[in-house]
């Protein structure tokens, strides 16, 4: 794996991103470049809605998450490392399973080990570079009471690599590392173009973030309507079991904003919103995509 992560850091370019619109998983962003042409398939390709797979993703679709692991761990158990990510996601976000960073780590980096740049299968190349975003946010953060301690070093690798895909949360992860100097030297402008590089694609995380640093006057001038712009945007793409604290902080900033800056805010974040819309695919100079699958 370490010769192929060597070799993919130096390309300096991407291929354009194709137009799939699949069933896949509601958590996931449609970010990847096309996957390149192959002449012959691997024989040894592990299918990738094997029986047990198909069962689990209904299963999962409908919250009977306790139906949806059992399938799930089959599938694992034969190798299938979709399966390994959904674990992964279970255990992250405590769905049917108590919450366990430990754990989660553990499948996403399964996954990640497995990573190919050139795998010519358009969703395993995605869940890989998923997983690697999801292997360095463990390590940027670290969780004490499951072990994990933290590993800036290994966090910046990974996030680099994955930012090469166009994952907005490899670029969110960048510009938090940069901004903070973690693992790097502190660059705030770098950081924040990571930070707006993220914002772009509508990662609520990197909104709200900003709304933060104008709200506080770190990095940028104060300016609390931009502060709160930053966080309608947010709202509009936050998932309430992941990021259940923008919402709380919309919240009380509109309660202590007055209704010019209100509208203000509304009128800047509309015309951001026009330019980078959350429904519609976003495409970037380098040829990425969001979509949900």
């Amino acid at each position: 794996m370490a010769l192929a992560v060597l070799a993919f850091l130096l390309l300096d370019r991407e291929a354009r991103s194709e137009d799939v619109i699949s069933d896949f998983a509601a958590e996931f962003y449609s970010y990847l470049p096309a996957a390149p042409d192959i002449s012959a398939p691997d024989l040894d390709f592990v299918p990738f809605w094997t029986d047990e797979l198909k069962k689990a993703k209904k299963a999962y679709k409908n919250g009977n998450y306790d139906k949806a692991r059992k399938f799930f761990l089959t599938a694992s158990d034969q190798g299938n490392i979709v399966a390994d990510w959904y674990l992964g996601n279970m255990y992250r976000l405590g769905r049917g399973v108590e919450r366990n960073d430990a754990k989660a780590l553990s499948y996403y980096g399964r996954v990640a080990d497995a990573f190919n740049p050139d795998e010519p299968e358009q969703n395993r190349l995605r869940i890989m570079v998923d997983s690697l975003v999801r292997v360095a946010d463990a390590y940027r953060t670290g969780t004490k009471r499951n072990g994990i301690e933290q590993d800036f070093d290994r966090s910046l690798r990974l996030y680099r690599l994955a930012s090469t895909f166009g994952h907005p949360a490899a670029q969110y992860g960048l510009g938090v590392m940069t901004l903070q100097g973690q693992g790097i030297k502190a660059k705030p402008d770098q950081g924040l173009r990571w930070l707006v590089s993220s914002a772009r694609k509508r990662y609520a995380p990197a909104e709200a973030m900003l709304g933060d640093l104008y709200a506080k006057g770190e990095y940028v001038v104060q300016d609390q309507t931009r502060a709160l712009m930053w966080y309608l945007l947010a709202q509009e793409t936050a998932r309430p079991e992941e990021n259940p604290d923008i919402i709380d902080r919309l919240d009380m900033m509109l309660a202590q904003s007055s209704e010019e800056e209100r509208l203000e805010a509304e009128a800047r974040a509309t015309v951001w919103a026009d330019q980078y819309p959350v429904d519609a695919p976003i495409v970037t100079p380098t040829g990425e995509s969001r979509t949900e699958p």
